[in-house]
């Protein structure tokens, strides 16, 4: 069951459904069951292979840890991550999200006694304040028009020695803002959706000063040749102090 904390809206996510049906990116209820792992028949498989990769780096840090964690994980869509995170022993995972469709998938589809699924706006949420260990943003980050605001308002979630993880998110130079915001408009243009441009956020490296770079993606191309399941997104970790 989906936990309903603020009130619905469904500006964004009703588009975002109907693109992500677009890319073939909505999966059935067995497909998504067997996240990141997907059958070479399904049209984005080598997305996933990379996913496989990035996943698994913040689920073996977190495994290692050894100690009891809760778990915010924001933007969780269909679940599989918040599932991963879930497999992590002694482990309590919140999926947050604001697209009920994907939503009530995930609490369909992973129903364990450690992880629920919230449908909820993060910044008209007060219960979440100092309650979390790790929050982690997965594919998410250019959804939400301003990092500072959502940085500031999610260190209000964490414990003391909390972290912020985010993997298989683009941040730009700003020099390269301007060109990756035009491929965005072209991209959503060529899919019959214009529109989505406007919930498309492009954010600078600058943003992401207090972060340390856990993982950085290569920039040979002679080693990416030979390593294409490799991410080509940072893996990023804020630490509470």
């Amino acid at each position: 069951m989906v936990v309903y904390l603020t009130e619905t809206n469904n500006d964004f996510s009703d588009k975002y459904i109907e693109i992500r049906t677009k890319e073939n990116r909505i999966l059935t209820d067995s497909e998504v069951e067997k996240l990141p792992y997907t059958t070479k028949s399904n049209p984005n498989h080598k997305e996933w292979r990379i996913r496989q990769q990035s996943s698994g780096m913040i689920f073996n840090y977190l495994k290692n840890k050894k100690e009891s964690l809760q778990i915010l994980d924001i933007g969780c869509g269909n679940g599989w991550f918040s599932h991963m995170l879930s497999q992590i022993e002694n482990s309590k995972v919140i999926g947050l999200d604001i697209n009920k469709i994907e939503l009530e998938q995930a609490s369909r589809v992973f129903n364990k006694e450690n992880l629920q699924f919230f449908y909820g706006d993060i910044f008209k949420i007060t219960k979440f304040e100092k309650q979390f260990n790790i929050i982690t943003l997965n594919a998410c980050i250019q959804y939400f028009p301003n990092f500072k605001q959502l940085l500031d308002k999610l260190k209000s979630c964490l414990v003391s020695d909390g972290e912020i993880h985010i993997i298989d998110s683009p941040f730009y130079k700003n020099e390269e803002i301007s060109n990756a915001k035009e491929r965005t408009n072209t991209y959503y243009k060529t899919l019959g959706y214009p529109e989505m441009s406007n919930f498309y956020f492009h954010h600078s490296t600058d943003a992401i000063s207090d972060f340390k770079i856990r993982y950085q993606p290569s920039k040979n191309r002679f080693y990416n040749f030979f390593n294409r399941n490799n991410s080509p997104f940072m893996w990023l970790q804020y630490s509470h102090y």
